[in-house]
């Protein structure tokens, strides 16, 4: 059995987590449909950030998603799903992702500290997973979490080679935000869409 607080301390982290990728995707969702001027194939996500319609909804989705996901990327660290270096390793980088993930929305495309948190948004998602899927590989989230590893390597290694249709970074940069939220509500130790006590141990048995 675990005691109330736990079950309670757990629940709003996974609250958190929802919140995170729903105001993160539902902002650039919105701004998409914003700006008509917008294009898949030329354009990066961080031009909805830029221009007047969109740019709201765009930076705002992105910087209060960020502050939901590093409080998620706390109680992910309290979580019973282990107390060691790799939990605390785990919740450490993904709180700095979602960091990264705010800075997006609070530096424009104009600014030089944009690409700096794009670019280490993408890589700390993606150390993440490898962190994650590593402790976890013994269960069937683990291994597909440690898979995301080298396909959102692929995808960003495919696009600068010049093998994607498109000159715009929009539709590369898709895939890793769909991957996190995937972890987030289904596949990471603290799943959104979990059991409602606390998740199960890093080498324990799948539970979801």
């Amino acid at each position: 059995m675990f005691a109330a607080d736990d079950v309670g301390g757990v629940s709003a982290s996974r609250s958190l987590g929802a919140a995170a990728t729903l105001l993160a995707l539902g902002g650039i969702a919105v701004a998409v449909l914003l700006d008509p001027t917008f294009s898949w194939t030329t354009d990066a996500l961080s031009d909805l950030g830029v221009r007047d319609r969109s740019a709201p909804v765009f930076n705002w989705g992105l910087v209060l998603g960020g502050v939901a996901g590093i409080g998620y990327a706390l109680g992910l660290r309290r979580s019973a799903s282990g107390r060691g270096a790799v939990t605390a390793a785990r919740a450490a980088v993904l709180a700095l992702a979602m960091v990264a993930m705010a800075g997006v929305g609070v530096f424009d495309l104009t600014g030089p500290l944009h690409a700096p948190a794009a670019v280490g948004f993408y890589a700390l998602v993606t150390v993440a997973f490898a962190v994650d899927g590593l402790a976890r590989r013994g269960t069937v989230t683990g291994r597909l979490t440690l898979a995301f590893v080298p396909v959102h390597v692929a995808v960003w290694a495919t696009f600068v080679a010049g093998w994607w249709p498109v000159s715009g970074l929009a539709l590369p940069e898709l895939p890793g935000a769909f991957m996190l939220a995937a972890w987030v509500w289904v596949l990471g130790p603290l799943p959104v869409l979990g059991s409602a006590g606390p998740p199960s141990g890093d080498a324990g048995t799948d539970e979801h």
